[in-house]
């Protein structure tokens, strides 16, 4: 059908919700209604489906007449920043002469905000306007104005009087429109490729739409007892009642348990507050106001980020003031407890199940300014008391996903160089954030009395990333008392109403072997169990962005990294392509940024791996040299690397352990520092481990790129 549609010249038009919804729960709705169009004008959402009739198919709507017909014209707002500077600074007005002097009460906190909140919101509505919003395309050339012109006229001709001639003329007039029509959006863009540089506006927003999907209407939604929301307040609902549910409490196993929690909160919220929190100054409001970002979205009181950058002062004064009275209080004001939740899809999952969307809240840009002061201290008071277990890596300073991912493969490749085997288990912690109302560090000081094996089984914490794992001389060493510390763990996460999915969970035997082995664990082995459900053994695992294997060869983790990168490769050909016109500076800079950090994340955890499956990444950096240089083909890559300054994936991995590691042996964690210091096996050991890299010699490319840099700082010299 598309081929018959693009030989007649028609178009085709769909519905972007599906039309069919069979009455049988297990087939998916679809789109059994489309229209075949010819020089039709069509109105702007022209075809949509009506609501839900007693048939399973629902009719369809579609406008017919001018592109614009009535529908208002796209506006855009301007705001003039400098105006409401200025005006910022004057706070005699009658909003902000409401508010009291001395803060005191949570009736003053709520007054003092809702003032400041509609003073602010009144000055930037009286320094913005509203202009058409104009298109950033640029205008057509006189000779296509001119072009389309007489196809208009070729094809009304053809349409009064239907001679062979006269249609003829119109097609062929049609095909020159679209031809020249390409020619010029392809000038336009070498134009553009060839003017944008870093400091343009356009330039990562364009690299980033490139990368991305584009974004896709939500479609009717099946809500839990099967029925169809399809127009938005019904699909709102759907999302707001799956939201409800996926963040419910977890039900209580121990009542008696609860009881005494609840009785001991009680108690301490009874207490009088303590002053034994520094008070919030002007200077520090100040440096979190300019550490803003610009482009977050406000929350439902429209306050942006830009706005509280044009703080005067007496404004800031006025912050800090409310600020310290919440503090007091031992108050949150309910205004910034307040939403905006937007539903993101979640990659890979079925759009018309509520449960596939992420919610994203969008909350006042106020309180997130006073939860940043909050966090500060309560980061400091946590840290510097050590409240926060070692184990603990998740959402501290100085602490990482690839410092805790080398941790593990460490403690695994030891196990290797003395003939041990290690079996670690991941447990997949169910709704973490969602059933309880903690943030990531709340959530570690709410997990900080995890019990910790004392039968030589490990643990590692990444907020709710939680792993076990063990090394022996054999599974039958292992297994029993892996098998206790998850239980004395399954009774705490019962206690503390945390669910775990043992489904999603995964159990991984890691044996040495030099070749790639099929089978997961040997014949006969049981399965390790989680509330009397068994973890499923697996080959490989994704911890903490690294794909872990049984044999720890990194061929999964470096083979879907590699993927990765060709895909955003392709995506960005436009910018990165042989025929783009963009400079070579700016192509390496968008693949340093963009590209090349998602083959090297966390590559000190696997940059030991054998060269030649390293390589593959090596492969996909020869292509971006070649194609963003447009290189025939007997043009070496040393050269292109030299020419491009650009470093081998080799030497850029060993250049950034050689920092991993140094950071690591002065760590504040002994766990990493002990994790790290060791001699590395002689270059001929079977068993290699990280710290390898740091001894290995380079390879045969990046000895060819060093010696041509040499051999140009000669000449230059």
């Amino acid at each position: 059908m598309e081929t018959l549609a693009a030989d007649l010249h028609f178009d085709i038009i769909t519905p972007l919700t599906p039309t069919h919804y069979p009455n049988d729960v297990n087939r998916r709705p679809d789109i059994l209604d489309i229209a075949l169009l010819k020089g039709v004008a069509l109105k702007l959402s022209c075809i949509e489906t009506l609501q839900c009739l007693n048939s399973d198919h629902r009719p369809v709507l579609m406008r017919l007449g001018s592109l614009t017909g009535d529908c208002p014209p796209t506006v855009k707002t301007i705001t003039n920043w400098q105006k409401v500077s200025t005006a910022l600074e004057e706070i005699d007005t009658p909003m902000l002469n409401n508010i009291p002097n001395d803060i005191v009460s949570t009736d003053d906190i709520d007054n003092a905000i809702g003032a400041l909140t509609n003073h602010i919101r009144t000055v930037v509505d009286d320094s913005s306007r509203t202009v058409p919003a104009n298109s950033d395309r640029k205008e057509l050339p006189r000779d296509v104005k001119e072009l389309i012109r007489a196809k208009n006229a070729a094809l009304r001709r053809a349409s009064k009087y239907p001679t062979c001639e006269n249609r003829s003329e119109a097609r062929i007039l049609q095909r020159k429109v679209r031809d020249r029509v390409r020619e010029v959006r392809n000038e336009n863009w070498s134009d553009l490729m060839v003017e944008i540089k870093p400091s343009h506006k356009a330039f990562w927003g364009l690299a980033k739409a490139l990368k991305t999907e584009k974004a896709v209407p939500t479609p009717a939604l099946r809500k839990l007892d099967n029925s169809i929301a399809f127009d938005d307040r019904e699909k709102a609902e759907c999302l707001a009642d799956s939201i409800e549910q996926q963040c419910s409490e977890n039900p209580a196993v121990d009542i008696e348990h609860v009881r005494r929690v609840e009785e001991e909160v009680r108690r301490r919220v009874s207490l009088p507050p303590k002053d034994d929190l520094d008070p919030i100054t002007h200077d520090e409001v100040s440096k979190h106001i300019k550490a803003l970002k610009i482009r977050k979205a406000p929350g439902a009181d429209s306050i942006s980020s830009k706005a509280l950058k044009c703080f005067s002062a007496p404004l800031v004064t006025l912050l800090v003031a409310i600020f310290n009275a919440c503090i007091k209080n031992c108050y949150f004001p309910a205004a910034w407890k307040e939403a905006v939740v937007i539903g993101i899809p979640k990659p890979g999952k079925p759009r018309d199940r509520p449960a596939s969307y992420r919610p994203i809240s969008l909350l006042s840009i106020l309180g997130k300014l006073f939860e940043k002061t909050l966090k500060t201290r309560l980061s400091e008071h946590l840290i510097d008391k050590g409240l926060i277990i070692n184990e603990q890596f998740g959402f501290r300073p100085n602490h990482s996903c690839p410092q805790q991912a080398l941790r593990l493969v460490e403690y695994i490749s030891e196990g290797f160089k003395v003939k041990r085997k290690t079996v670690a288990v991941f447990f997949d912690v169910a709704k973490a954030f969602d059933r309880a109302p903690r943030s990531p560090l709340l959530y570690s000081a709410y997990v900080n009395d995890i019990p910790r094996p004392k039968t030589g089984v490990q643990l590692a914490l990444f907020a709710d990333d939680t792993a076990l794992f063990l090394r022996s001389n054999c599974l039958r060493n292992i297994l029993p008392r892996l098998q206790r510390a998850i239980d004395e763990l399954t009774q705490w996460l019962r206690l503390w109403r945390i669910e775990v999915n043992p489904e999603k969970s995964a159990s991984i035997y890691f044996d040495y072997s030099p070749r790639k082995s099929t089978i997961t664990v040997p014949l006969n082995t049981p399965y390790l169990r989680i509330q009397n459900q068994p973890i499923p053994w697996q080959k490989h695992y994704k911890y903490l962005g690294i794909t872990l294997d049984r044999h720890l060869h990194f061929r999964d983790h470096i083979a879907r990294v590699r993927k990765l990168a060709i895909f955003y490769l392709s995506r960005l050909y436009g910018m990165l392509g042989r025929k783009s016109k963009m400079s070579l500076r700016n192509k390496r800079t968008i693949y340093t940024m963009c590209i090349r950090p998602v083959m090297t994340y966390a590559s000190p955890v696997f940059a030991h791996a054998r060269p030649d499956i390293l390589y593959d990444l090596q492969v996909v950096q020869n292509k971006f040299c070649r194609r963003a240089a447009d290189a025939p083909w007997y043009v070496k890559n040393s050269t292109l690397h030299r020419d491009f300054e650009l470093p081998t994936i080799s030497k850029f991995m060993k250049d950034a352990s050689e920092r991993f590691f140094d950071i690591a042996s002065n760590h504040p964690n002994p766990l990493l520092v002990e994790a790290v210091t060791y001699e590395p096996p002689p270059p001929n050991h079977f068993c290699r481990r990280p710290r390898n890299i740091l001894t290995d010699p380079p390879d045969d490319l990046t000895v060819e790129v060093e010696k041509l840099i040499e051999l140009n700082k000669m000449v230059t010299d």
